[in-house]
C-alpha cells in the first residue's frame, strides 16, 4: 500500500444531477401552485416540476459537476509558475492553510468561492492532475494551452 496523495473527489454528473434536479423540481411545483392557483391534487404542478427539474438538472450538471484534467509536464517548476499565472487570471490564489498532505488548494476570496469552488492540484514528477468544477475546467485548460502547456 502506497501513501501517495490523491486528489479528493468531488460530485459526479449523478450527484450534482440529482441535486439540482430536486432543488429545481420542488421551487417549480411550489411556484406552479402559488402562482398558477392549480391544486396539487390534479398533479400538474409534479408534472411541471419534473420537466423543470430535469432541465435544471441537467444545466447544473453539465456546469457544476467535477471534473479532472491529467496532463504530463516536464518542469514542476515551470508548471506550477504558468498554473499560478493562469488560475491568478481567474481569481484564484494558492491558499497556504488548507493542508492536504501534497495536494495545492488555490481558492477565490469567501464571497466569490461560495459559487465556484475550489481547484486542486496534484504535482507529480511528470504529470499534473487538476480536479475543479467543469466550467473553471476549461477556462484553466484554455489559459494553460495558451502558456503553451497541452
Amino acid at each position: 500500500m502506497t501513501d501517495e496523495p490523491t486528489l479528493p473527489a468531488g460530485p459526479s454528473f449523478g450527484l450534482t444531477f440529482l441535486y439540482y434536479f430536486c432543488g429545481t423540481a420542488l421551487v417549480t411545483s411550489l411556484l406552479a401552485v402559488k402562482t398558477l392557483g392549480i391544486g396539487l391534487e390534479t398533479g400538474l404542478p409534479n408534472q411541471y416540476g419534473f420537466l423543470f427539474g430535469i432541465v435544471g438538472g441537467l444545466l447544473g450538471a453539465s456546469v457544476n459537476r467535477s471534473t479532472n484534467l491529467e496532463l504530463p509536464i516536464s518542469s514542476r517548476k515551470t508548471f506550477k509558475r504558468e498554473l499560478d499565472a493562469a488560475l491568478a487570471d481567474m481569481g484564484y490564489a494558492e491558499d497556504a492553510d488548507a493542508n492536504l498532505d501534497g495536494v495545492l488548494v488555490y481558492g477565490r476570496p469567501f464571497f466569490r468561492q461560495l459559487l465556484s469552488g475550489r481547484v486542486y492540484v496534484l504535482l507529480k514528477d511528470k504529470q499534473v492532475q487538476i480536479s475543479s468544477r467543469a466550467v473553471h475546467m476549461g477556462g484553466i485548460k484554455k489559459r494553460l494551452e495558451a502558456s503553451g502547456i497541452r
